[in-house]
């Protein structure tokens, strides 16, 4: 691969120090470079491999940054078989910490300033002023973000570990505009999992990106919507490539700014579009961008898509990145906090099966969850008073929707509260942090299958209805039902 000219994407990559930047496996990465630029059989094992020695937080992320430039390279040149390939392991490297990242993105130059105090910083002095970062973080993406990085700089060389990350951005940012060129062009918007799909992952993470890939995401919604409507169906699945991909939705959702009445303008058209997967991308683009004061009739799309058969957890899927163990309906469920109390509904919604999909990532989202009925863990508001509060000043379903997210907290397996941190969250909230506990709290029947609170609140229709919830035994509701109620 242009072996003749010296100008091809692997140009210069022996002159790396691999061994010294990954000690235990360095000598290796070259070789698995080569194999996915020529593609082929063999270049999803070098993929693999590569994750291998590169993951984040061991050791070899010091090398991802010197490995990321390669791979950028190797994505956008024109004589790579499977450029998405080599852009999914990109994606895992660029983004390391998934929710971290979301709902929020970050400030770039605080980031930079933090880290150079990291590295500069006697390790015991920095790890202890992330542990007290931790203890004083404002909301739950900032503790995911300290945690994360107190958790780094508790192994040999986390300092460079973090500056690695940041170098990681660094050298993609630089690459951005070829990135974004990615997402033009048939062959690269064919088929599933395509390249144009990946590249918009990757640019979605990259707020200082956004000046390449909106324009291009917007231009071909812009175009997509002055197409005739009646045009002839066969025309129209000749050009399907050229409509905007419910990942690049997702990408324009993160990336641009509420002031770009362009954006929101195709993004409703597509709304109303009648297809399934791409209204909900649009709906979650809506609500992105505009946060806060998300559009009514977007949230309105979203729940009413999500109670379909298809169901959030698949919506989801079609359109969201799956970085590493964080399923698509998780990183959705978190990332739409940054529409806070007007997507509170939504996400009580959502949260089942974003639960149900978390897996290692559950105490993440049920810290999100308990933010988002009880306020920060810095300041949490006590269960039963919030409820109290909730049912004498009336509101919108306020008491109904506390009660779904304990409940569905308090339906986790077992396994969730033993091997994920989910009672430590709980204790966080000064909620029972043993599962027994929290259930007897919330008032859940250990011997019978029960239906969720909110289909009692439903069919009641008042909140007399939620004193017939399962009892723990004959005399009346316990937990937090029986506290609130009465106990007969």
């Amino acid at each position: 691969m242009d072996a003749n000219t010296g100008r091809g994407p692997l140009t210069g990559v022996h002159d790396v120090e691999w061994a010294r930047l990954a000690p235990e496996r360095g000598d290796e990465i070259p070789g698995l470079l080569q194999t996915v630029a020529q593609g082929g059989g063999g270049s999803m094992e070098a993929v693999t491999a590569l994750y291998d020695i590169l993951r984040h937080p061991g050791p070899g992320y010091a090398a991802a940054a010197e490995a990321a430039r390669f791979l950028a390279d190797i994505a956008c040149h024109p004589d790579t078989a499977a450029p998405g390939e080599a852009l999914s392991l990109l994606f895992e490297l660029v983004v390391p910490v998934p929710l971290a990242v979301v709902p929020q993105s970050w400030d770039l130059d605080l980031w930079r300033d933090e880290v150079a105090w990291a590295v500069a910083a006697d390790p015991e002095q920095a790890r202890e002023q992330y542990r007290q970062w931790c203890a004083e973080a404002p909301d739950e993406q900032s503790y995911r973000r300290m945690s994360a990085r107190y958790g780094v700089l508790g192994r040999d060389g986390g300092a460079a570990l973090l500056q690695a990350e940041l170098d990681v951005r660094t050298a993609v940012t630089e690459r951005a505009e070829a990135l974004a060129g990615l997402l033009e062009g048939r062959e690269n918007r064919r088929g599933m999992n395509s390249t144009a799909e990946w590249a918009a992952s990757v640019l979605a993470f990259l707020p200082e990106a956004a000046g390449h890939a909106v324009p291009r995401i917007r231009a071909r919604m812009v175009e997509e919507a002055r197409r005739p409507q009646d045009a002839a169906a066969g025309l129209r699945m000749q050009d399907e490539w050229r409509q905007a991909l419910p990942a690049e939705m997702v990408a324009l959702g993160m990336l641009a700014d509420a002031s770009d009445a362009t954006a929101t303008v195709a993004l409703v058209k597509e709304l109303e579009s009648g297809n399934l997967y791409r209204s909900f991308a649009a709906g979650c683009a809506l609500a992105l961008i505009h946060g806060e004061n998300a559009p009514e009739q977007a949230l309105a799309k979203l729940a009413e898509l999500g109670d379909t058969r298809v169901g959030f957890t698949a919506l989801f899927n079609d359109a969201w990145p799956h970085p590493g163990v964080v399923e698509p309906v998780v990183l959705g469920y978190v990332a739409l906090g940054r529409c806070r109390g007007a997507a509170a509904e939504l996400r009580a919604a959502i949260l089942p099966g974003a639960l149900a999909h978390a897996g290692p990532t559950a105490a993440a989202v049920v810290g999100e969850a308990l933010e988002s009925v009880l306020g920060p863990r810095t300041a949490p508001e006590d269960p039963a008073e919030a409820m109290e509060k909730a049912l004498t000043e009336g509101g919108d379903g306020e008491p109904d929707r506390l009660l779904r997210v304990l409940w569905a907290v308090a339906e986790l397996p077992a396994a969730d509260w033993d091997e994920h941190g989910v009672g430590d969250v709980a204790e966080a909230w000064s909620l029972p942090a043993d599962r027994a506990g929290f259930r007897d709290f919330v008032g859940v029947d250990e011997e019978e299958d029960v239906e969720p609170a909110a289909e009692a609140v439903d069919a009641a229709g008042s909140a007399e209805g939620l004193a017939t919830q399962p009892k723990t035994s004959g005399e009346g509701p316990t937990g937090l039902l029986g506290r609130l109620f009465g106990g007969n």
